[in-house]
């Protein structure tokens, strides 16, 4: 089992990312190297997956802690960074930032990117392919409060 700051790659001896690339493109490489074919169910479970254990080795998953609920304000540029954890995550709820762009912003060092709108969000999350798989993300308090709602229902 990999700890809160293990890469989801780490668990590929065979395989060695490049630990400033975009993780869209590291997946793409291991499956390309494991046959996973786009689309297929291996595909599919491994995305899942990997999505959400870089998201955790970067952010952790300990959301007991005001420390951790701040330094995700900070993150995406919050100008006042509240004081108690609820305050964070109604906060959080206002900002429009895709998941799979803040886990790239740890990797690559770019700012994650923020939208003016739910919509434009949600357009862009589409049209990006970039949407963080809504199972896994209810798991993570984190996450949770990053959530919007596409196709109908959170995703």
């Amino acid at each position: 089992m990999l700890s809160d700051n293990s890469s989801y790659f780490e668990s590929f001896a065979d395989f060695h990312p490049a630990p400033h690339a975009p993780l869209q493109q590291e997946f793409a490489r291991l499956a390309e190297l494991r046959g996973w074919q786009v689309g297929s169910k291996a595909y599919r479970k491994q995305y899942k997956r990997c999505m959400f254990v870089e998201f955790v080795s970067h952010y952790g998953s300990s959301t007991e802690k005001l420390e951790g609920w701040q330094a995700l304000c900070r993150e995406v540029r919050m100008k006042v960074v509240p004081d108690t954890i609820t305050q964070c995550r109604k906060a959080l709820k206002r900002v429009h930032v895709n998941i799979v762009d803040l886990v790239d912003a740890r990797r690559t060092g770019i700012q994650v990117p923020r939208f003016p709108s739910r919509d434009a969000l949600r357009d862009y999350s589409v049209e990006q392919d970039k949407i963080f798989p809504l199972t896994r993300a209810k798991e993570n308090g984190f996450l949770a409060a990053l959530l919007i709602t596409i196709y109908g229902k959170n995703s």
